[in-house]
């Protein structure tokens, strides 16, 4: 059990580094830009390199976990992040910067591979989709603690890089952890040589990639848009329209928090059925409405829906094969990287061609287009049970 317990632990931590590094970017952007004298534009590319990065993980996690082992490539990670940080603390380049960026998400890519290979190697059942659903909530955690550091370090002036490097010390105690920890659970399997014969793939377990997909693709069109369409709908200024995105992280973290004790209590075919028809619902209403002071309950609603989504796919689609792999995995979150990575660049493309009250009407089109794929893969899972009895 202790060891179950420190190997969880550092599933949680893998999403604690990766959001840690990914929350406060939108922060930084001005203070690297003075450091550095750069273009705010240029300086904001840095994020695409952190978001490809991590889609290009998951991509290389597919391949490598197995072939590598868990600890070894857990230990490698986690150091060169830590290193990576150090970078972003020390250098005086931005092109410096820009290669540590890409490392720390390409790192952070395999990280949360490897948490959610840990937690299905670790735990089965309805406890495996409870620590699936944390991972989540520790995800929103430290999108607060760390902007807070960030905070504290820009109002005392300190370097733009001391949140960073907060965050490099826990990606370095994350690789002491995984050094001291022993992966046996997790690489029994993958040591036999016999992980890639034995992950199963059939209609549910890729309807929780696609519905991932679908599900980021929704969500980031709506983060990237809402605002303009708050704006240009309500006509009021874009600094109040902006308050509709820090109205759904606010409500994200609670979500988080609210959806880890409803897993215990419901299978994750329920659960994840409910969150996304009550997205459905919120993002009908939010796009129809022609009330503002509406609006921003609906997004506290909308935020408190889609708190805990990522994982909660995960947890669906390994719930549909009896020993998931890493491979299984892995594809979940190539989808969902997937998803968030070309969702502004899909929503760009329809917004100039339709226009951006069509690509917000698109949005609860997604989930219901999500809601019908659920209802399907769940036949097959009913079916495959019967067959099974």
């Amino acid at each position: 059990m202790k060891n179950k317990i420190s190997l969880t632990l550092l599933s949680f931590l893998a999403n604690f580094v990766m959001a840690g590094f990914a929350t406060q970017f939108g922060m930084l952007i001005e203070p690297i830009s003075e450091k550095f004298s750069a273009n705010v534009n240029e300086v904001a590319s840095i994020f695409s390199l952190l978001n490809g990065g991590a889609l290009a993980g998951t991509i290389a996690a597919f391949f490598l976990i197995e072939r590598i082992g868990v600890k070894r490539i857990t230990l490698l990670s986690y150091i060169s992040i830590a290193l990576s940080a150090a970078a972003l603390h020390f250098t005086g380049s931005l092109s410096v910067v820009m290669i540590a960026m890409t490392v720390i998400g390409l790192c952070g890519g395999v990280g949360l591979c490897i948490a959610g290979t840990i937690v299905v190697s670790v735990w089965k059942d309805k406890i495996q989709s409870t620590m699936l659903v944390v991972q989540d909530a520790t995800f929103n955690v430290a999108g607060v603690v760390f902007p807070l550091i960030t905070t504290y370090a820009l109002s005392n002036a300190l370097s733009w890089s001391y949140s960073y490097l907060a965050v490099g010390i826990v990606a370095l105690a994350t690789a002491a952890i995984a050094l001291a920890t022993n992966f046996e659970l997790c690489e029994a399997k993958g040591e036999s040589g016999q992980d890639k014969e034995k992950s199963e793939w059939n209609l549910g377990i890729i309807s929780g990639g696609l519905g991932l997909f679908l599900g980021m693709l929704a969500l980031y069109t709506f983060l990237t848009w809402a605002p303009m369409f708050v704006k240009t709908k309500f006509d009021i200024p874009f600094e109040d329209a902006g308050n509709i995105i820090t109205q759904y992280w606010s409500a994200a973290l609670v979500g988080a928090l609210v959806s880890t004790v409803i897993v215990t209590r419901v299978k994750i075919q329920h659960f994840l059925m409910g969150v996304i028809s009550l997205a459905f619902v919120i993002t009908t209403l939010i796009v129809t409405t022609e009330n503002l002071n509406w609006i921003g309950y609906l997004t506290y609603g909308y935020g408190f829906a889609c708190a805990a989504l990522y994982n909660a796919f995960i947890a669906y689609g390994v719930s549909f094969v009896k020993n998931a792999s890493s491979r299984n995995v892995s594809y979940i979150l190539i989808s969902g990287s997937a998803g968030a990575m070309f969702s502004p660049a899909i929503s760009s493309l329809f917004e100039s061609i339709i226009g951006l009250q069509t690509v917000m009407y698109a949005i609860p089109v997604i989930y219901g287009l999500i809601i019908l794929m659920l209802v399907l893969s769940s036949r097959q899972k009913v079916a495959l049970t019967q067959q099974t009895a």
